[in-house]
């Protein structure tokens, strides 16, 4: 028993040790410098300061010369001297260590910097070295001033070095300028109070005025002697709106075709709409409509083909004029021009998928009853609808295309009243169904139709082709941010088109081809509401400001991300776990406010609010609660991942 109680001093003064040491190497920053100066005889007697800097093992930093990422290495000199000159390795080209993507330049391991002071009467010089040391978790920006002096030394040659030809082929670079570590009262006074936007006492007001602020745990609030009125000139601006007058007399290149009577109008209209059978928008279902042309002329009854072709021009002429008179109430109901509807993302989604359907059809991947291809409307009896619908289509595509008199009767009308403008759009739409009202009247015109055969085939196929091609149209004008889910879209439309035509069909049931093909309905309406269901948008980051953080503490829940452009790895961090769509889930969630702290530039504000939570490399996440709490706030350091995140809100906002 006494034995062991001989041994409690030595395992308590063993763990002080321990302690201390431990305590001594946490604080110790992972990087070492050293300078040592020489006497260069070739350049008459200047000094070289050889400045090695050494980072741990797990550390790296970066090149004087600018790369894709990171801080580059800045090196001044005091007493500041205009002939003084750095030279700085080139470095390592390669990727960044933590952005694969990135080429930079690095030091991986020590390196030596070298500083000529040419004046030889100089005997002693500040070294202030501006890097920025990176591990595979963390970034730290470090600022080291080596004061070296050799007054009274006797210093070694220059020339004998090892390093002498690697000083040689170095190009050399002036010093930075100088940087003070603590700037003068007055600057940053004024640097703060505009961070605060406050104004400070001017010196005709108040020379004997001074302005103090604290920022600490215990004193959150900061106040500002406020000026004397008679001090500072009151300058006071209105809010005036500027109207300007748009007044201008256009001159129309092409004068005759421009608009000013409605019998003009109507006669232009007639004219575009029947040319808009011609543009390319409307040509895929025109060309369809010719298939299907063809192939009615396989009935074998005269008397009933007649009819058949009749009725085929009139709906179809009917869907036309149908769209015509909904595309007018549209447009004067929302204030929308012509072509405007295509804006809508909604509708181009939409007309995608059925053209796209519809090609699939024709390649006989499934049977589409909406539309009559292959003749097979006629002998499912749904003719009449079939032609109606390819009309409303056709117009529908032609929606966005123009063409000669147009332009000038869609700018005339739109300036007319709604009964104007009505009589205007009908008389398009007539224009484009004269063709078929023609066809209608003169049945026996289908007697000028080839017979069917195995060259039908191939036209129907050239037509698919053709919505192939339109499908390729709608794709282009859609937003580039969606064209990948759209194509998800169309696969899934695809997959159940080929199931629509496999599992159901005139050789199965009626309830169970009505199971499938609503399955199928189903499955690409399911795959547009997830694809296209509305993402979570989270707010713009705030930036940090001490007089709006302070007024936020303890009222608000506030995330605060120290971050900076050099600092890769909190690009990392904001790419997989400070996400919008996390950031977005976790305001909904916590009702949290985020706040970004800028370190790109030095800042002795944001620094001293850095080094406040115990840090002084980033990344660092801040998670601040509401009330008493938010004076400690969880912190998170280095890289984390999404669940480490998820744990420490719940861990902040749950207490």
């Amino acid at each position: 028993m006494k034995q062991t109680t001989r041994h409690y001093p030595i395992l308590i003064f063993f763990l002080i040790v321990l302690f201390t040491t431990t305590i001594g190497m946490a604080a110790d920053r992972p990087v070492h410098f050293s300078a040592k100066p020489f006497i260069s005889t070739s350049q008459n007697n200047a000094t070289i300061i050889k400045l090695h800097i050494t980072p741990d093992s797990e550390y790296h930093f970066y090149s004087r010369k600018q790369g894709e990422t990171g801080k580059p290495t800045s090196i001044s000199v005091s007493p500041s001297m205009r002939d003084n000159s750095v030279r700085y390795p080139d470095g390592i080209k390669a990727p960044d260590p933590i952005l694969k993507d990135k080429t930079t330049y690095l030091y991986k391991g020590a390196e030596d910097f070298f500083i000529t002071i040419p004046d030889e009467t100089i005997t002693n010089a500040d070294i202030t070295a501006s890097l920025l040391l990176c591990s595979d978790v963390r970034c730290t920006p470090v600022r080291e001033t080596i004061p070296v002096n050799w007054k009274g030394a006797t210093l070694a040659q220059a020339e004998s070095q090892v390093w002498w030809k690697k000083y040689s082929a170095i190009i050399p670079d002036a010093p930075d300028a100088a940087k003070h570590k603590r700037s003068s009262s007055t600057n940053g006074n004024a640097k703060l109070a505009e961070e605060l936007g406050v104004q400070l006492p001017t010196t005709s007001g108040s020379p004997n005025s001074s302005f103090t602020s604290k920022l600490n745990s215990n004193s959150p609030s900061i106040s500002l002697p406020q000026p004397p009125k008679s001090a500072v000139p009151s300058i006071q601006q209105d809010n005036v709106t500027t109207t300007y007058e748009y007044n201008f007399t256009p001159r129309y290149f092409l004068q005759a075709l421009e608009v000013s009577t409605l019998s003009k109008a109507i006669l232009f209209g007639l004219l575009a709409g029947l040319i808009l059978n011609f543009m390319p928008c409307v040509l895929p279902v025109v060309s369809l409509k010719l298939a299907t042309l063809v192939a009615a002329a396989q009935v074998a009854d005269k008397v009933h083909r007649r009819r058949v072709f009749r009725e085929h021009n009139l709906f179809f002429a009917l869907g036309i004029l149908t769209w015509f008179s909904l595309l007018t109430i549209v447009l004067t109901s929302f204030g929308l021009a012509w072509g405007q509807l295509f804006q809508n993302e909604s509708l181009l989604i939409g007309l995608t998928i059925l053209i796209f359907a519809l090609a699939l059809s024709i390649f006989d991947i499934f049977p589409l009853p909406m539309f009559s291809l292959a003749g097979r409307g006629t002998e499912n009896g749904n003719d009449r609808w079939s032609a109606f619908s390819t009309g409303l289509l056709a117009t529908l595509l032609a929606t966005p295309c123009s063409g000669p008199f147009l332009g000038g009767v869609l700018g005339w009308a739109f300036l007319q009243p709604i009964s104007v403008l009505i009589l205007i759009f009908l008389s398009i739409g007539i224009g484009m169904a004269l063709p078929y009202f023609a066809l209608a009247l003169v049945p026996e015109l289908i007697g000028r139709f080839p017979r069917p055969g195995a060259w039908s085939g191939t036209l129907s196929h050239i037509v698919g082709f053709f919505l192939m091609g339109t499908v390729v149209y709608l794709l282009y004008i859609l937003p580039t941010k969606i064209l990948p889910d759209m194509l998800i879209v169309l696969w899934v439309t695809a997959v159940s088109a080929w199931a629509w035509g496999r599992f159901s069909g005139l050789s199965f049931s009626k309830k169970r081809n009505t199971l499938v093909r609503l399955t199928c309905v189903l499955c690409v309406a399911l795959a547009v509401f997830v694809v296209f269901k509305e993402k979570p948008q989270a707010k713009e980051w705030q930036a940090f400001a001490p007089k709006s953080f302070f007024s936020e503490l303890q009222d608000k829940r506030l995330i605060i991300d120290f971050t900076a452009d050099w600092c890769p790895n909190c690009k990392v961090l904001e790419q997989t776990v400070l996400t919008p769509a996390n950031r977005a889930r976790w305001e909904k969630e916590f009702d949290v406010t985020f706040i970004q702290v800028d370190l790109t530039q030095e800042n002795t504000d944001k620094q001293k609010f850095l080094e406040s939570l115990g840090s002084s490399s980033i990344p660092v996440v801040a998670i601040f609660p509401k009330g008493t709490n938010a004076y400690s706030p969880i912190i998170l350091r280095d890289l984390f991942t999404t669940g480490q995140m998820e744990d420490a809100l719940k861990k902040a906002f749950n207490e």
